[in-house]
């Protein structure tokens, strides 16, 4: 990777904000988002917004290392992994598959799913902006 790119760092910054907002809403059970159509459509749409932002970030370290684009969220973090931008491939996967369900199925995630991920899995979002950082650290990027 060559130079400096603030594309990924907007991204990045983007995903902390969004992180915000899904933790400002506390741990809802599955009681309250099944209750509360408004809110089970932020969560679901904040979730969505995360996960885009995880695949554009992959897409642009593919381009900045040099790499055509990937042809599908998977790919792209499959690559990244390849790459050593990414320790492991199954957090992100999961989010990949989670994001196609919402964007292709158009009915709701049903709030056990949220509430689980908001419980165990806001984490993988943060571990994905530090690995994405440390990557272009280390890759002397000058902060991506």
């Amino acid at each position: 990777m060559s130079g400096s790119n603030g594309v990924v760092l907007r991204k990045l910054a983007l995903l902390e904000e969004v992180l915000g907002e899904l933790r400002s809403a506390g741990t809802p059970g599955p009681e309250a988002l099944a209750s509360d159509w408004k809110l089970r459509r932020a969560v679901e749409r904040d979730l969505q917004i995360l996960v885009e932002v995880v695949i554009d970030v992959c897409q642009r370290l593919l381009s900045l290392a040099g790499q055509p684009p990937a042809a599908s969220g998977a790919e792209a973090v499959r690559r990244c992994v390849a790459l050593g931008a990414l320790s492991s491939e199954e957090p992100y996967r999961r989010m990949v598959q989670f994001r196609n369900f919402v964007v292709h199925r158009y009915d709701a995630v049903r709030p056990e799913v949220l509430a689980e991920i908001l419980e165990g899995h806001l984490e993988d979002f943060t571990r994905f902006r530090e690995e994405v950082l440390t990557y272009v650290g280390r890759d002397g990027s000058g902060g991506a």
